[in-house]
């Protein structure tokens, strides 16, 4: 199917660009949503299998604390990214 000629005085329309920008605001927040599922659900598996004891995390009371820092930063960047995926920026 051939593509029809356009001429160099015809540019894109306002509606086009509006299209286009949503489009890419569509785009970043399924992506932003999707990784802020991917890392939420891995964070709740994990926590789950180390509070029923499927997995040990340590032996010593320091290695228990440093998991328990661990989850807690690892909450923390999860909050912040869905923040910044929420705000589109």
């Amino acid at each position: 199917m051939a593509t029809p000629y356009r001429g160099p005085e015809q540019y894109p329309t306002k509606s086009a660009l509006e299209d286009a920008a949503a489009t890419r605001w569509g785009i970043r927040e399924g992506i932003g949503l999707a990784i802020v599922s991917m890392f939420g659900l891995l964070l709740l598996v994990v926590g789950l299998m180390l509070m029923s004891g499927l997995i040990a995390a340590s032996t010593s009371a320091t290695g228990t604390v440093v998991v328990a820092i661990g989850f807690v930063a690892a909450a923390i960047a999860l909050v912040a990214l869905a923040r910044w995926s929420w705000n589109g920026r």
